[in-house]
Order: C-alpha cells, then sequence, then structure tokens
C-alpha cells in the first residue's frame, strides 16, 4: 500500500533524532537485542517495548512516511517508552553494524511477498538472509515470521528447511497469539477479515 506524502514528517523526525536515526546514525546505534525488519509504521514493536520495558528494541524501515507515521506514534504515547528506536535506513548497511551473536530475536511481519521469482532473492526469508540472521542470533535466539500470502508462507517454510539450521515450528494457521506476542497494524486487519495468519518460528539451537 503506498503511503501519502506527509507534510509534517520532516519537521517531526528533526525534533525527535534521539529516538528517529537514519543511516548517519549507523556507527553510534543504541544498545538493541530485538530487531524488526520492515517494521512499517511501528505498532507491533510500540507495544513490544512497553510490555518489556527492560528489553531494547530496534525497527528498520526503508520508507520514509511509514517510518515518519513510526515515530509520530512513539511520541504521541502518554509515556513514551526510551526502550525502543526506528531507523529509516537500508537493512543491508544495518546488517554490518551489528555483533555476531547478539540479537535474541529477529521479527519479518508481513513483509513484501515478492510474488515475481526474479525477485525472490529480496525476500527476507530467502536462504541467504537466513544465515545473515542465524550469524547474529544468539544461541537460543529466534526469527519470528508471520504473513497472511500462502504462496510467501510455503516459499518461506521451504526456505527455513532447506537452510536446516534452526529448530522450527510451523503454525499454517496461528489462532491464538503466544504469550508475549503482539499484533502489527496488519495482523489486526486480516484478522478482522478472518484471514488466515501464518507463523514460523526459527530457533537457533547452536552455533553452527
Amino acid at each position: 500500500m503506498r503511503l501519502r506524502y506527509k507534510p509534517w514528517a520532516r519537521e517531526l523526525i528533526a525534533n525527535h533524532r534521539d529516538l528517529a536515526l537514519n543511516e548517519d546514525d549507523l556507527d553510534s546505534l543504541p544498545s538493541f537485542e530485538y530487531l524488526e525488519l520492515g517494521c512499517g509504521c511501528g505498532e507491533f514493536l510500540i507495544k513490544k517495548a512497553q510490555a518489556n520495558p527492560n528489553k531494547n528494541y530496534l525497527g528498520v524501515e526503508i520508507n520514509y512516511i511509514a517510518f515518519a507515521i513510526a515515530v509520530k506514534k512513539l511520541v504521541s504515547e502518554e509515556v513514551i517508552p526510551h526502550n525502543i528506536h526506528f531507523i529509516n535506513a537500508d537493512a543491508n548497511k544495518l546488517f554490518a553494524k551489528i555483533k555476531p551473536g547478539s540479537l535474541q530475536a529477529v521479527y519479518l511481519n508481513f513483509n513484501d511477498p515478492w510474488p515475481k521469482k526474479k525477485h525472490h532473492k529480496r525476500r527476507l526469508t530467502y536462504p541467504s538472509r537466513l544465515q545473515l540472521y542465524f550469524d547474529l542470533l544468539k544461541v537460543g535466539g529466534k526469527v519470528i515470521y508471520k504473513s497472511d500470502n500462502d504462496v510467501y508462507f510455503n516459499d518461506s517454510c521451504r526456505y527455513f528447511k532447506e537452510f536446516n539450521k534452526f529448530h522450527l515450528i510451523i503454525n499454517e494457521n496461528y489462532v491464538k497469539l503466544d504469550e508475549g506476542d503482539v499484533m502489527s497494524e496488519y495482523e489486526q486487519k486480516f484478522r478482522k477479515l478472518n484471514q488466515p495468519i501464518h507463523q514460523i518460528i526459527g530457533i537457533k539451537e547452536q552455533d553452527n
């Protein structure tokens, strides 16, 4: 879905540079152990941060307008959680700045399914991506993927199985939220439409 231009976006970001990061901040990132890739308008990660004040979260979003909306939501909270930051950056540049074996979780919530075969390598569950996550996660850390897209889910199941380094928990119809889980904007929308939600959890049980 294309987001409309927000005339307030640049001023808002400029006024909240402590929470709204960009590629200039890649060499001075705040501490975090929980990473959401393609965090969209931020609702999932804000809820996680509010529920877990002793854990540190980073959401990366390449779309500037979605990023601005996420920051606006964050600073509009009655009590702003300071264990969360959003960064408007290319995730590939971010990966190079993250210490291997430092993350507890990588969240992949309703990312672009890139349906054309020539674009499949851009999918966030493609095996080359899974290797990146595996290297960045601690032992016991998790990749947690959700999607409403049947084809993307089935292909992602195959990617995870072919990669064969994670212990897998696969829920074709993720009905009841796991303890501690929260819903993104997209998940709320799809559940209201009674659309099945698919989930894959990949757990890193050892270093290789």
